[in-house]
């Protein structure tokens, strides 16, 4: 394999056991979408299942029918807004929608539709879903009509937010969201913690499910998250490695240049695969145990990486570089990065590797 991202299975599970204790006795829903932020929404909701994740949140139709035209028999949520004709769909396979406007209520009931539906509620990230108040009304005549209503959610903007003024906007949104506890015994789900909500917020009142994202692969926003386990390592080979003669500059555009007597390795990855060129010049990858800094503009399948003196003699074509990772991310030096970007923009042609029990499980594209 050129390039390939390693998915611990172990530390995922591990991760997911401490989450669960955090929340104290809340169900869990592990957010699935955009194939689980790459890592697979098939296997990683099949491993999530075995030990007790029996709800799965989706962002739309599609990525739903995938989990369960592959044997997911779990509740399945589409986090998503649908149309009239995929909520048709989703009601002819028993899929939980997400409802956020009266259209789609009036779609459900002229329809005759007994689909399971949950309501969104908008506290304050501006995106989807009905006001605090009108919300209100809407549960108490979906409840007044006998229809399938089945949760209550909202979702919080900022929860990673480390600022006070982050801290108070989101205990603000907790505060509006409390007045759907009445309706606890009504509807089976209630939930607004997300996985910034789950590590900062878990102590307010949040209902009684919580919806598991990034956090379950060790991070929180850019950062590792403190006693959890590291999920994934992207890797990539090494296809060439050259000392230059006189100082010279690589790749697009003379970003760069190694002074005479400096060395380069060549890898097999670049921004088609996932290392995002914005981060040219901006990262490092790791050779050897060495940190080897990016030189130059990544390129669609390759970028070039200065290596130390140090190791320069040990460095072998076809030698692995760690390139993407958990600490790798908190080190890149750009204030756009963001690892949900980061992370579901790993290629369709990088293998996803699955380790578990401290062997290989799964090799996949």
């Amino acid at each position: 394999m050129r390039t390939w991202l390693e998915i611990d299975i172990d530390n995922l599970k591990y991760n997911i056991d401490k989450i669960q204790k955090l929340v104290e006795g809340k169900k869990i829903l592990g957010v699935v979408k955009a194939d689980s932020y790459g890592f697979g929404a098939v296997k990683i909701a099949k491993e999530l299942s075995e030990v007790g994740v029996k709800i799965f949140g989706v962002a739309s139709l599609d990525e739903a029918l995938e989990l369960k035209k592959s044997g997911i028999e779990d509740e399945i949520l589409i986090l998503g807004s649908l149309f009239e004709d995929e909520i048709l769909v989703a009601d002819k396979e028993n899929f939980q929608i997400t409802v956020s406007s009266r259209k789609q209520l009036r779609f459900i009931e002229e329809n005759r539709l007994n689909i399971k539906f949950h309501i969104k509620i908008d506290t304050g990230m501006g995106r989807l879903g009905f006001t605090v108040e009108e919300g209100d009304r809407v549960i108490e005549e979906c409840i007044g009509k006998n229809m399938n209503i089945t949760g209550i959610y909202s979702h919080l903007s900022d929860a990673d937010g480390m600022s006070q003024e982050s801290i108070d906007y989101t205990e603000g949104q907790l505060k509006k969201f409390t007045i759907f506890k009445k309706y606890e015994n009504v509807v089976k789900y209630i939930h607004i913690l997300n996985s910034g909500g789950i590590l900062r917020f878990n102590n307010r009142y949040a209902g009684n499910l919580v919806r598991a994202g990034i956090c379950m692969y060790g991070m929180l926003g850019n950062e590792r998250i403190e006693g959890f386990k590291r999920v994934f390592t992207a890797k990539a080979r090494v296809l060439s490695k050259r000392t230059v003669e006189e100082d010279s500059y690589i790749s697009y555009g003379r970003t760069a240049q190694l002074k005479k007597g400096e060395s380069f390795a060549t890898l097999s990855i670049g921004y088609a695969d996932g290392m995002k060129k914005e981060f040219s010049n901006k990262t490092y990858v790791i050779i050897e145990g060495e940190k080897c800094p990016v030189v130059g503009e990544i390129c669609m399948d390759m970028c070039m990486v200065k290596i130390p003196s140090s190791i320069v003699e040990k460095v072998e074509i076809g030698a692995e570089a760690i390139v993407i990772r958990d600490d790798i991310i908190e080190e890149i030096n750009s204030i756009h990065k963001s690892t949900w970007d980061i992370l579901t923009g790993i290629g369709r042609r990088v293998y996803r590797v699955y380790k578990k029990n401290g062997s290989v499980d799964l090799i996949k594209r």
